[in-house]
């Protein structure tokens, strides 16, 4: 049987052509990303229409740019919101992800078509992601999470490759596997196993043990802060950053379990507190002359670019690096891995980007903030070979 998707021409398109088309969809991408923010917030079908809107500029800007065969993806998505519209079921967090990934894979395809690629595997999976999408809306609530899963995995299979954790050999594949890594694999990003380093590692474990959604925390953010440093060169010792990831959080661990596991607003007392840990966790460190670069490290990952973080107010020219790094992988991680769907599906890493994006400059670095796109971007060009 034929495709319904026959191979993308490999006729390159025109510099004006592509031009308009970007200009167009980054303009209606940046208002569905804006919008979903506030449908989290508050339900409006004002902002539903809104994104109804975006998605037909988005669909006559691929029609213009020959580009029909992509239709299908913004008809589901357009019959979805319409559905929700409807009150046929209520918005939740997660079809905001399933909407982010769909936005960006369309960005995608066209990418890979300037690259010269014949052919994505995105147009090969499309049939399925549409009928998975347009089953959504015919769900009961038992049986609706399941569908949103299929369709995401659809979307984007490296989010089913993070929960198995397979292929230990492929470090990038591997980046966000909650196992601690092996010698071999801490020794490719120039980490060699100490009596120290060791120690601050089985320090780690009963630290997450406090908390179910901490579990495997420190492993995930260890692989992406080790890459991040290995991408930009390694400007920052790999061993003193990889302690430093390991005690980072020891200062949160020694808070009250009401406070940990709070769902609520925290009071001011109770936020007083939690902006102590990084000092609590430096304290532990700072005695120990070989690793005062960690100490530091620990010290300043919350500080931010715009002097608004804590402890001390820090400005970007006083930050030491590792802690930028380290605030990025801890975002990232907490972007992710949120507790409510520890059991659905872990967040997609566009949703990472994104807000790493809102923020660059003000709250995380630029720089890093641009090798951590660097990052995600090899992970998304490998999952899809």
């Amino acid at each position: 049987m034929s495709s319904p998707f026959p191979d993308i021409p490999p006729e390159p398109l025109g510099a004006a052509a592509l031009g308009n088309f970007f200009a167009s969809f980054n303009t209606a991408r940046q208002h569905i990303e804006e919008n979903l923010m506030l449908l989290e917030l508050a339900p409006d079908d004002n902002l539903l229409a809104e994104m109804q809107n975006d998605f037909s500029r988005i669909d006559n800007s691929l029609h213009e740019l020959g580009l029909d065969r992509l239709s299908p993806l913004i008809e589901s998505l357009h019959k979805l919101v319409q559905a929700l519209r409807q009150n046929q079921f209520d918005f939740e967090t997660v079809l905001s992800d399933l909407v982010l990934l769909a936005i960006n894979d369309i960005k995608m395809v066209i990418e890979r078509m300037i690259d010269g690629e014949k052919r994505c595997v995105l147009v090969d999976r499309l049939p399925k992601i549409c009928s998975r999408i347009d089953a959504i809306s015919g769900m009961d609530d038992m049986d609706r999470p399941g569908v949103i899963k299929d369709a995401l995995l659809l979307l984007d299979p490296s989010m089913e490759i993070i929960e198995s954790g397979i292929s230990r050999a492929d470090t990038l594949i591997n980046l966000f596997s909650a196992e601690a890594p092996d010698a071999d694999e801490l020794m490719a990003y120039g980490v060699e196993e100490s009596d120290d380093f060791i120690f601050f590692r089985s320090l780690s474990q009963p630290l997450e043990n406090r908390a179910q959604y901490w579990k495997g925390r420190a492993h995930r953010m260890l692989r992406l802060a080790l890459k991040m440093n290995d991408q930009a060169g390694r400007p920052v010792d790999p061993e003193q950053l990889a302690a430093a990831v390991y005690m980072h959080d020891a200062g949160m661990a020694l808070l009250p379990m009401n406070i940990i596991n709070s769902n609520q607003p925290l009071s001011d007392e109770q936020k007083q507190l939690v902006r102590e840990h990084p000092r609590i966790a430096y304290e532990l460190m700072r005695y120990m002359k070989n690793w005062r670069e960690a100490a530091n490290i620990v010290l300043q990952h919350h500080e931010q670019m715009d002097g608004k973080g804590y402890p001390y107010g820090l400005k970007e020219n006083e930050i030491c690096e590792g802690a930028k790094i380290l605030a990025i992988a801890d975002a990232v991680d907490a972007r992710t891995h949120e507790r409510a769907h520890a059991t659905l599906l872990k967040r997609p890493l566009i949703r990472a980007a994104i807000e790493l994006g809102k923020y660059s400059g003000t709250q995380f670095s630029e720089h890093w903030v641009e090798i951590f796109k660097q990052v995600f971007q090899e992970l998304r060009k490998l999952r899809e070979e």
